[in-house]
């Protein structure tokens, strides 16, 4: 079973479209599921995720419009149960302790959330949890995570070191100021076979896409 994990889009008011490489990977037929996340903003890609599988199941987004989509959803595939949320209820955001309880309130193997604009993928206790991004890499509004926040300081510091040797106080201040990256459009399909997932992510970089692959087993 191929599910696509999907999410984040804000088309039009915080991105133009979906990458056209993305639009050619996702056609019909090839998918049997899709999983999305929220935040679809437009009817055409609306339209577009809907099209892509005969078995759509959407999550409310902040910014979605349907008041009728619940905020999470558990599906069955063989023995996995996967459950997913659009992010924006789990606070801290995307804290491990947040998720973990979430999934087992859900009272699954797999949660995959989204919100963050990020790529994320890691076991924890036995369970999965899976961040697909954005699928069009737009832009985020929200708090920076701890983790973005430490590596800013870390470019500061070493901005200061730099300045000690050969750098100038505006170089340094131009490099505290870059701040965390902009998001990388992504998305996650998972290859469902029993109590394996094979989760493939894909990702927009420098106008190709580029596949990265992990395995999770259910424990029992």
């Amino acid at each position: 079973m191929l599910v696509l994990a999907i999410g984040d889009l804000h088309i039009p008011d915080r991105a133009s479209e979906l990458p056209a490489k993305f639009k050619k990977l996702l056609s019909p037929g090839k998918i049997g599921q899709v999983l999305c996340l929220g935040n679809v903003t437009d009817r055409t890609t609306l339209k577009f995720l809907e099209d892509l599988s005969p078995d759509y199941q959407p999550v409310k987004g902040q910014y979605d419009d349907d008041t009728t989509l619940p905020l999470s959803k558990v599906v069955t595939h063989g023995s996995l149960r996967i459950g997913f949320n659009s992010g924006h209820t789990i606070v801290p955001n995307s804290d491990p302790d947040a998720l973990l309880i979430l999934a087992r309130q859900l009272d699954v193997d797999i949660l995959i959330w989204g919100g963050t604009h990020r790529v994320e993928a890691y076991q924890l206790e036995g369970k999965f949890f899976v961040n697909p991004g954005s699928a069009t890499g737009a832009f985020y509004t929200g708090w920076p995570d701890i983790e973005d926040l430490d590596d800013a300081e870390d470019e500061t510091r070493d901005g200061a070191k730099d300045e000690k040797t050969n750098g100038t106080e505006e170089e340094t201040s131009n490099k505290a100021d870059e701040g965390p990256k902009d998001p990388i459009p992504s998305f996650c399909l998972l290859d469902i076979q029993g109590a394996v997932c094979v989760l493939y992510i894909y990702s927009h970089v420098d106008g190709e896409v580029k596949v990265d692959k992990i395995s999770y087993r259910k424990e029992f």
